[in-house]
């Protein structure tokens, strides 16, 4: 019976976005905090901000409709893999979608908390809720380090990776690879 071994290119093409936006997201983001902090928040520091709002919120709706795709669409059956590594992909992507939701998420309720719904284009997010400077605080130090540990996921995610296509050459990378699949016995 022929299976489909890679994931649908719509799958595929909104991986590489999303993942293109977070590589780029955090370092910008650990960066224009720093610059706030010595900057005074200058026109410089303000327009990565503004960004960083707009591309964090897509990202958020980016990782929405990826996760309805994948319901929908479902996966290719798993690669034959070493119950060990198996447990570590599972533990590793179900961190990466829980992270890559709670990341925006959390940007969002303390931008919120704070008051700063406006971003760039001259979008304005919707307020999701009522201003306390405080919380806003406490929620945006719980976004900055999810950001963090959410990067740490992805380096271990693109480390395995170029294990499997390196090292292991054993199709995995190819699965979620632009241009890559076809179909092979499953």
């Amino acid at each position: 019976m022929e299976a489909e071994r890679s994931y649908s290119p719509i799958q595929r093409t909104l991986h590489w976005i999303i993942a293109l936006g977070v590589i780029i997201m955090i370092p910008v983001g650990l960066y224009m905090v720093q610059r706030g902090a010595w900057s005074n928040f200058d026109a410089l520091t303000n327009t990565l901000y503004s960004w960083h709002k707009l591309i964090g919120f897509c990202i958020l709706w980016l990782v929405v409709l990826r996760i309805i795709v994948r319901l929908v669409r479902g996966a290719p059956p798993p690669e034959p893999l070493h119950p060990l590594q198996q447990f570590a992909a599972s533990a590793t992507h179900f961190g990466l979608y829980v992270l890559i939701l709670v990341v925006p998420l959390l940007g969002w309720v303390g931008l919120s908390a704070y008051g700063a719904m406006g971003a760039a284009l001259g979008i304005t997010l919707p307020q999701i809720i009522p201003k306390n400077e405080a919380l806003s605080e406490t929620i945006l130090a719980y976004h900055g380090w999810a950001a963090i540990l959410l990067g740490l996921l992805v380096l271990m995610h693109i480390g395995a990776a170029l294990m499997h296509r390196f090292i292991l050459k054993d199709g995995v990378f190819a699965r979620m690879w632009p241009g890559a699949g076809g179909k092979g016995k499953a």
